[in-house]
């Protein structure tokens, strides 16, 4: 079976909520005057819902709509908070966007203490990965070799590849066009006295999954 996308959910529970509120399903209108759609964009919803197998519809009858068992299971959606902006090239601070929110299904979503970022930029598009997508970032300070990390060195964020190199660490782009940024271990104190300065890396957490407006 088809999974539902974030908005398909979102009208299904609407019409779930409404029709065990009221003992009737919602008519198209209802639904896009909910959501701020055209009813013809609600039509295509339902249309949606019955071809992958969540509710069936009577003919000529638009109040009455049966759910089937793919329906029963519903989790309401997982308001996942996006904390800025990050990019996808040279390290930069993440802006942050205070109030924006994405509603996941929580199975896609990676995990209750996922939070999500915004890219700009073009660096990773080779991991699919685009100017204006959003990921889905779990928190953890530190990576597995080869995966994709939001990185902050010297106080600024980036999504990058790690990659454990001999002498340091080596974030990766995956775009050609970006050359790899190579963050060299700290030099070892000499007796007495200091080690080398180096620059400073944090890993702010793991991408875990990927959100996309259509």
């Amino acid at each position: 079976m088809e999974p539902l996308t974030p908005s398909q959910r979102k009208v299904l529970a609407f019409v779930q909520e409404f029709a065990t509120r009221n003992r009737f399903a919602p008519t198209a209108r209802e639904i896009a005057e909910r959501f701020g759609i055209a009813e013809k964009n609600a039509f295509y919803y339902l249309d949606v819902l019955e071809r992958k197998g969540f509710l069936r519809r009577r003919p000529h009858h638009p109040r009455r709509i049966e759910f089937t068992e793919a329906a029963a299971p519903y989790r309401p959606p997982l308001r996942v908070p996006v904390l800025g902006r990050v990019p996808a090239g040279a390290p930069r601070e993440a802006v942050e966007e205070a109030g924006e929110e994405l509603l996941l299904d929580p199975l896609l979503a990676g995990g209750e203490d996922v939070y999500a970022l915004r890219v700009k930029g073009d660096s990773m598009t080779g991991a699919g990965i685009r100017d204006g997508d959003y990921v889905l970032v779990r928190p953890q300070e530190g990576a597995e070799d080869g995966e994709i990390v939001v990185a902050v060195v010297d106080g600024e964020a980036t999504v990058k590849r790690l990659r454990r190199a001999e002498g340091g660490i080596r974030l990766e782009a995956e775009n050609p066009a970006f050359p790899p940024l190579f963050l060299p271990a700290p030099a070892a104190p000499a007796a007495g006295g200091p080690g080398a300065p180096s620059s400073a890396l944090r890993v702010a957490g793991k991408v875990v999954g990927l959100f996309r407006k259509m």
